[in-house]
């Protein structure tokens, strides 16, 4: 089974007019379905997809037209594979309730069980909207072990946004990640998948395979003193899964050289 992993989209049909700041940096930036129709497009050239997992933040801040419109393009795009997502910091739930999913406005979390023949995919939702370094009540963390201990026998694949380990990034970790890594303990757990940070990273975590997968828009690169250098950049992971592990994970990268802006984030 191939699963292709993106993460981090930052869809907005357009992003607000502005010359200053971070907002003035997404103004200078090419729309992200320009390189990740390019991505689908070659790959589909190359291997079958057979799932693809989206890590959350699929829109900035966006509308719930933004999602409707994010969710038809992707349908377009891949045609009967399935989709599984997560949502991000910057994805709104209400917009993401009703723009994708076509139903009532709520701020509840979003998680999503997918059972295929060999492993279940669980999407977790551990981000907040307006945090940006995730938040989640006790009542997610219950949904979360109930849910394991149903599929106990089964193998997992764990979808977060949120990344889980300190050194990956000048971002912090996750808040919540050793209550969450106790809790998986018990269970089969074959893999991490997770995004947000928008650089590529592979490790281990209690001997869990991990992977973080580079941004679908753009990177923030720190280059002292407060500054970061924001270019667009943007790439995928492809997991081969066999038996309900990963027996082979392939990155592509993509580094444009178009450097957007650089922004004192002191201010």
């Amino acid at each position: 089974m191939n699963i292709l992993h993106i993460s981090d989209i930052h869809f907005r049909r357009e992003y607000e007019a502005s010359e200053e700041g971070y907002k003035g940096m997404l103004a200078t930036m090419q729309s992200p379905l320009i390189p990740l129709g390019e991505c689908l497009q070659h790959l589909q050239q190359q291997t079958t997809l057979d799932l693809v997992i989206i890590s959350g933040d699929l829109t900035e801040d966006g509308e719930a037209e933004d999602y409707r419109y994010l969710k038809h393009w992707l349908q377009e795009a891949l045609g009967e594979t399935e989709m599984i997502v997560t949502l991000g910091n910057h994805d709104i739930k209400e917009n993401f309730w009703t723009g994708w999913l076509g139903e009532t406005p709520s701020s509840k979390p979003y998680n999503q069980v997918v059972t295929f023949p060999e492993f279940t995919v669980v999407s977790f939702d551990n981000s907040s909207y307006g945090y940006a370094d995730g938040i989640v009540d006790e009542q997610q963390f219950q949904w979360l072990e109930e849910t394991l201990e149903e599929r106990k026998d089964q193998p997992i694949v764990l979808v977060t946004h949120h990344h889980l380990l300190p050194q990956q990034s000048n971002m912090s970790k996750w808040p919540g990640t050793e209550r969450l890594l106790a809790l998986l303990e018990p269970y089969d757990i074959r893999c991490i998948l997770n995004g947000h940070t928008h650089h590529f990273f592979v490790d281990e975590i209690h001997g869990i395979p991990y992977f973080t997968v580079a941004s679908m828009s753009f990177v923030g690169e720190d280059v002292g003193e407060g500054l970061v250098r924001f270019e667009e950049r943007h790439g995928y992971n492809l997991y081969c899964v066999e038996q309900g592990r990963v027996v082979r994970q392939t990155s592509e990268n993509f580094i444009s050289g178009h450097v957007l802006k650089t922004l004192d984030m002191r201010q």
